[in-house]
């Protein structure tokens, strides 16, 4: 059969089938900045039977200008006698989890594939899946929302040594909702209101002997804020540790006024050097 023939019969295929994808997020590990996508969905096939359909699911930056490999990708391959499907691929994801609880995760997810009519591989394009294919996205994710999605024209994504054209290109965002956030600044700044008024208030004796279980009281916050599946040093961990930074200068100031008094040293005084 010609390429010609070939696409012919592939489009005529698609035209009297139906296909609907879902992708949903369901898995992101912040340590090793991956995202987990389970791919589900069905098809509508003629009495003909369905098509052999692989697709490339892509993890794309704005970088193709410069890039010549093709980035990160996992295949998906539907064969004839799949009418029902369900798969699960890993993709990298862009994200900075020291930024906790303000970070967020961005994926480029661009999709590619061919469609095998007449045993001939045909590229996938927008025309040949028009009205034919229905694709969503959705997001499973507990500790994320994720931003409605942005479509991204494909030719901004595809390098000239691409193997195929993507029919298709998204941008997926996932943030912490904002009762995280919230929640990390007002305990932050709550925690550091009682230790400064616990170093200027409380007398020398009971500093001394209670400073560390202050330390102890505002380090805990970390366990209430920050999940354990974070390794990393994050916002939360700098923001308690400058907290406790300044209780132990408050306590070395302390401590050297208040062994001044005790002592009976003269007083300080400050000597103006005449002038010449």
């Amino acid at each position: 059969m010609s390429p010609a023939r070939a696409t012919a019969a592939a489009t005529a295929a698609l035209e009297e089938s139906e296909s609907y994808f879902n992708i949903a997020a369901i898995d992101l590990d912040e340590d090793l900045g991956s995202i987990t996508l389970a791919i589900s969905g069905h098809r509508v096939c003629p009495d003909t039977g369905c098509s052999t359909l692989t697709f490339n699911l892509v993890s794309l930056e704005d970088d193709a200008d410069v890039r010549r490999a093709l980035p990160p990708s996992a295949p998906m391959t539907l064969t004839p006698d799949q009418d029902i499907f369900s798969q699960t691929i890993q993709l990298p994801v862009r994200g900075q989890p020291s930024q906790y609880p303000f970070d967020d995760y961005l994926l480029w997810l661009g999709l590619s594939g061919t469609v095998v009519e007449g045993g001939k591989k045909i590229d996938l394009t927008p025309g040949l899946l028009a009205n034919r294919a229905v694709i969503t996205t959705q997001n499973q994710l507990r500790d994320f929302l994720m931003v409605p999605p942005t479509a991204i024209d494909p030719a901004r994504v595809t390098a000239l040594t691409d193997p195929q054209d993507f029919f298709g290109v998204q941008e997926l965002r996932f943030e912490r909702p904002v009762h995280q956030e919230i929640l990390a600044v007002l305990l932050i700044l709550l925690i550091a209101v009682s230790a400064i008024m616990a170093v200027a208030m409380r007398n020398m004796t009971d500093l001394i002997v209670g400073i560390g279980s202050l330390i102890l009281g505002i380090w805990g916050v970390r366990s209430v804020l920050v999940p354990s599946s974070l390794p990393v040093v994050t916002s939360i961990d700098l923001a308690l540790s400058v907290i406790i930074l300044f209780v132990l200068l408050g306590l070395s100031v302390r401590s050297a006024l208040h062994f001044r008094r005790q002592s009976e040293l003269p007083p300080v005084t400050w000597r103006r050097w005449p002038r010449r």
